[in-house]
């Protein structure tokens, strides 16, 4: 339970007190990893005074790691808080023999989705190198960016399982039957971008997001409470289904053309798998797996692609 009680019409819509609870943790995750990067900054410079100066891969590697440290730190100890105050341990436990079917396809869904994404993107005349914003010049060295790619999982993968699945999912699962807990789960992470849960540009829409979100969500509670009218019940939902057809809207715009939209669709179609994979398994692994698969994949595929490998 919640250290607090909350106003009497949540408390008794559990469905519509958890989507709010998570949608409020995972706006306060995006402004806690962004007010940690200045800390990382800071410890950087004391650690490695002359890093920014220095170049070569093994300057590279220090700094994202005393970076990457600081927000996979960050990322556990806002988990394990949250998981302490609801009173929901996060499963660390390996899935069955008898669930290796689910993360088999869960490694194999994301490697075939960021194949198709390709093939489509090489269709219409562009590449996964151009989608992604990655460019590399025809020599470019693969250890480099194989490095580069590991480090960015060491911070990326955490930030991902663990608010994804630790923090929204079991959340939501409280409260709603699992094929509405994948659901929602998919559209919050999915439409903000699995991938860029750490990113800088995030922090201010996300957290206006999140208000006007957990807004939207308890007005149409309230009325239903305060008015016998059903039509009028009906009529404060209008803010929940704007926010939700704005936010898609938004979503759909950002997308560059018919290949970027089928790149948008296999990162939310990865939140969609590891939600159903978690829900299966009660394991973050499957999870893991999937993010780690798809990011693999994207970079080897958009390195391939811009060098002239594909």
């Amino acid at each position: 339970m919640v250290p607090t009680q909350l106003p009497a019409p949540i408390e008794r819509r559990p469905l519509a007190r958890e989507a709010a609870i998570a949608v409020a943790a995972f706006g306060a995750f995006v402004l806690w990893i962004h007010a940690l990067w200045p800390v990382a900054g800071a410890l950087r410079s004391v650690v490695r005074p002359g890093a920014l100066a220095e170049t070569g891969l093994g300057s590279l590697a220090a700094t994202a790691l005393t970076n990457s440290l600081v927000v996979v730190a960050g990322t556990v100890v806002f988990t394990v808080g949250y998981a302490r105050v609801r009173g929901r341990p996060v499963p660390l436990g390996l899935p069955g023999r008898a669930d290796l079917p689910v993360v088999a396809a869960a490694v194999l869904a994301p490697v075939a989705a960021v194949a198709a994404v390709q093939l489509l993107a090489g269709a219409t005349g562009t590449d996964l190198a151009t989608l992604t914003g990655r460019s590399f010049a025809s020599g470019a060295d693969p250890f480099t960016t194989g490095v580069v790619t590991a480090l960015g999982l060491f911070v990326g993968l955490p930030a991902y399982v663990l608010v994804t699945h630790a923090l929204v999912q079991r959340t939501l699962r409280s409260a709603a039957s699992p094929a509405v807990t994948i659901g929602l789960t998919t559209l919050l992470v999915g439409t903000v971008g699995p991938t860029g849960l750490v990113s800088g540009g995030l922090p201010l829409r996300v957290a206006a997001v999140t208000l006007l979100l957990v807004a939207s969500i308890a007005l149409p509670v309230y009325a239903a409470d305060a008015f016998d009218r059903t039509w009028l019940s009906a009529l404060s939902a209008l803010p929940l289904a704007m926010f939700a057809a704005g936010a898609l809207f938004q979503w759909v715009t950002g997308l560059d053309g018919v290949a970027g939209a089928a790149l948008g669709l296999a990162e939310v179609g990865l939140v969609g798998v590891s939600a159903y994979a978690y829900e299966r398994t009660e394991s973050l692994f499957p999870p893991a797996l999937a993010y780690a698969a798809f990011v693999v994949a994207r970079d080897a595929v958009a390195f391939l692609a811009g060098t002239g490998g594909v």
